[in-house]
């Protein structure tokens, strides 16, 4: 798996924020949402990011002498089950913040947890195939944070339809192609 794979997984998972983003942007003041798109994207990035470490450290740690010569049958459940996953959501009502929300805290923490879990199931297979922890990180903070900017800024209070839902099922599909792809190739 090549770091152009890389990037179009972090793209297809970073679409669940989006999603929320879009939602959120849809209920927020313009003026409430550019400050919070921001605080929201970083803290959406630094969580993302740590449940990618916490994945490629417990592979590191746990498993790594059974399960290093089936890494890529590992990534191939693991982009299935989540393609699905995905495709699922986008029929589902996604979390999103309204203008009371913003102080709150605590549903911060539980819409990022929410989102951001998934991220544990590729830091995983991906150290188990080899592949370096830097650059990937380094991706997957830059694309969450760029994503859920977008996000904000797509969805306002005249949206009609949620375009990202459309995204979020077109991400899942990309993602079971990609599954497929590295137990064919």
């Amino acid at each position: 798996m090549g770091i152009i794979a890389m990037i179009i997984i972090f793209i297809c998972l970073c679409t669940d924020n989006m999603v929320t983003a879009n939602m959120s942007g849809m209920n927020l003041d313009p003026k409430t949402k550019s400050v919070f798109s921001i605080k929201a994207g970083l803290f959406f990035a630094l969580l993302n990011g740590l449940f990618f470490t916490v994945g490629y450290i417990f592979s590191i740690i746990f498993f790594r002498g059974y399960f290093v010569k089936a890494a890529h049958w590992v990534a191939f459940a693991f982009l299935l089950l989540l393609g699905i996953k995905y495709m699922m959501e986008a029929i589902e009502k996604s979390p999103s913040f309204q203008e009371k929300d913003i102080t709150d805290g605590a549903k911060m923490w539980k819409i990022a947890i929410t989102t951001g879990s998934q991220f544990f199931f590729v830091g995983y297979p991906l150290e188990l195939m080899g592949k370096s922890w830097f650059p990937q990180i380094l991706f997957l903070l830059i694309i969450t944070f760029l994503m859920t900017i977008l996000g904000f800024h797509i969805g306002t209070k005249t949206s009609k339809s949620i375009f990202s839902k459309k995204l979020e099922f077109v991400g899942g599909l990309i993602l079971i192609i990609l599954a497929i792809r590295l137990i064919i190739l």
